[in-house]
């Protein structure tokens, strides 16, 4: 009886104070709300270079997802999702189905970003901006120019580029605001319209020049960006996929002097024109990425002189494919410099004396980043001297099961003696480097016993994802 006593007690309590959900702070809320919206999103794609154009951002005409949904909770939850201007300033927008009020619904969700720095995806094809809706929805986002800071294009127009351009807000003011500009293709196959109407695509092809502050270019589309005008000498970062052919990959490289980041995958190449020179002094973090077309990348820069003397990090990465030819091409660009590289990732199958030879090129490394084609333990088992600075050890696993393909004595082997010798650093952590996908059921006991033995010796031993982003380190 008395426990019944205590739920009742406990019930009239609730009523006088708020329980659950209802009695968190407003502070609280916007926190979880922000995180909400914030949650799942990768516009980059994946470590294959398999690269994603769905929304990173709420899509604006789904009433059902987005800060739309926050606000039918109750009337507490929409006085807050209204209140802030951070939930609204993320956004994508394409031609909606319901045509009739896509633009007061645009001009909606603007008005309560406030005055919030805007991030949005936006499709940009012949059809978008070639419909009336399309049209008054660009210039509705043309009004807020001045305040883009990543603008995402997806399968890029010629046509929407000079429409953009010719919009009065863009025309009279500068993107003070613009940091990030990418241009994505959901098609390769697929070339941007050539309309004879473009005679001279110049205004197209000038629409970003007056941004003062962008400083990344991600080039996920077929378009030769090379032959547009922007401010080139202040970017500091270039994302490239393989969907462009690699000359256009390194002329637009030879037009940013000051990068510090590249990340470049290559697929179709040809030979021709040869390129003498290609100065990255100010590059920092490299990393190439080649599909079946080492060989030929190989060829095509085989005369190049390149010069990177502040290199830090370096990723050449080949997939199932041949590491070999691009083993052999900057073998000697990292002993002629006078770079001290710290990282180094390698994918891509060759043969173990010819790995020897380029790790004994770079000594300096700290940090060593292998993928499971790669034989790399017994090199350092049979080789105690190669890269004698090195403490930590990336295993990249393509499967699960990949673990199984390691030989963990001779792991201990190698963790062990390091340990013991006086003349190179010994080896104190371990990354098992996984998919995303898999990592929640990558426990410790998937993996041999010997791994807990080292983890008790000292080895210290973690398990991550494959990181997505560039050249971010976990």
């Amino acid at each position: 009886m008395s426990c019944v006593n205590l739920s009742f007690s406990a019930l009239d309590t609730s009523r006088e104070m708020p329980t659950g959900i209802r009695s968190l702070p407003p502070e609280l809320l916007y926190a979880i709300f922000e995180l909400t919206m914030s949650a799942g999103n990768d516009a980059l794609g994946s470590h294959d270079d398999e690269i994603t154009v769905s929304p990173p951002w709420p899509d604006i005409f789904d009433l059902k997802k987005g800060p739309w949904v926050l606000g039918q909770v109750c009337s507490r939850w929409r006085f807050i999702a209204l209140s802030i201007p951070q939930l609204w300033s993320n956004f994508y927008v394409r031609l909606p189905r319901c045509k009739d009020s896509a633009v007061d619904v645009l001009q909606a969700w603007l008005g309560r970003s406030g005055n919030r720095p805007l991030q949005f995806q936006i499709t940009a094809t012949l059809g978008f901006c070639g419909h009336h809706c399309g049209s008054a929805l660009l210039t509705t986002l043309a009004g807020t120019s001045a305040r883009w800071q990543t603008v995402e294009l997806v399968d890029v127009s010629i046509k929407f580029l000079d429409t953009l351009a010719m919009q009065r807000e863009i025309q009279l003011c500068s993107l003070p605001l613009l940091k990030e500009l990418s241009l994505r293709s959901r098609n390769w196959d697929i070339e941007s319209d050539d309309s004879p109407e473009f005679e001279d695509p110049s205004t197209a092809y000038e629409v970003f020049f007056r941004a003062p502050n962008l400083d990344t270019l991600i080039n996920l589309d077929t378009l030769s960006l090379s032959v547009f005008k922007l401010p080139w000498n202040q970017l500091t970062t270039y994302i490239g996929s393989d969907a462009s052919h690699a000359i256009d990959h390194l002329e637009i490289m030879l037009l940013c002097p000051n990068l510090i980041e590249c990340d470049v995958a290559f697929d179709r190449t040809h030979t021709w024109p040869t390129i003498p020179s290609l100065p990255l002094k100010q590059l920092k973090k490299w990393t190439i990425r080649v599909r079946n077309s080492a060989h030929d990348l190989s060829l095509l820069l085989s005369q190049t002189t390149i010069e990177v003397p502040n290199l830090q990090e370096l990723a050449l990465l080949a997939g199932p494919f041949v590491l070999t030819p691009i083993l052999d091409l900057f073998r000697p660009v990292v002993i002629s410099s006078t770079c001290s590289l710290q990282y180094l990732e390698l994918s891509g199958n060759t043969i173990d004396h010819l790995l020897m030879r380029f790790l004994e090129s770079v000594p300096t490394i700290t940090r060593l980043r292998v993928w499971s084609s790669l034989t790399i333990l017994p090199l350092l088992q049979n080789h105690e001297e190669l890269v004698p600075m090195l403490h930590t050890l990336d295993i990249g696993l393509t499967e699960r099961a990949d673990i199984y393909a390691f030989d963990l004595t001779i792991l201990a082997v190698v963790v062990r003696s390091r340990r013991r010798s006086d003349h190179v650093e010994s080896i104190r952590r371990m990354n098992i480097v996984v998919n995303m996908w898999e990592l929640d059921i990558m426990g410790l006991h998937v993996f041999p016993p010997i791994m807990e033995v080292l983890q008790e010796e000292g080895l210290d031993i973690r398990v991550c994802k494959r990181t997505e982003k560039l050249f971010r380190i976990e």
